[in-house]
């Protein structure tokens, strides 16, 4: 799912337009009021690198939606390796004078 898919849910969408559109989620949890939440993720990446995690989460409620959000997060900085971003180096050669 991406923002644009999750925008394009609207308030009332049955389960089966929700899963034909943007298939399986990535979890599900059935609540004891008999709702069930739609969990699916998207990670942002740059360089191989996961920069942003969004959660779409979308609560179902008689097979339909009723209510829709999400939740970012972003990895801590720590969690980056500097040391291979320290070293990493790009080989240019010298401009030549010919």
């Amino acid at each position: 799912m991406t923002m644009n898919s999750f925008n394009d849910i609207s308030i009332g969408a049955t389960e089966e337009e929700v899963i034909a559109c943007n298939g399986q989620p990535f979890e599900t949890k059935t609540k004891c009021d008999g709702t069930v939440k739609y969990v699916y993720i998207e990670r942002l990446k740059a360089g191989g690198r996961d920069l942003e995690e969004r959660k779409y989460i979308l609560t179902l409620k008689e097979g339909k939606v009723v209510s829709k959000k999400i939740k970012y997060s972003s990895p801590a900085p720590y969690l980056f390796d500097s040391y291979e971003m320290q070293t990493t180096q790009t080989n240019h050669a010298p401009p030549s004078d010919e």
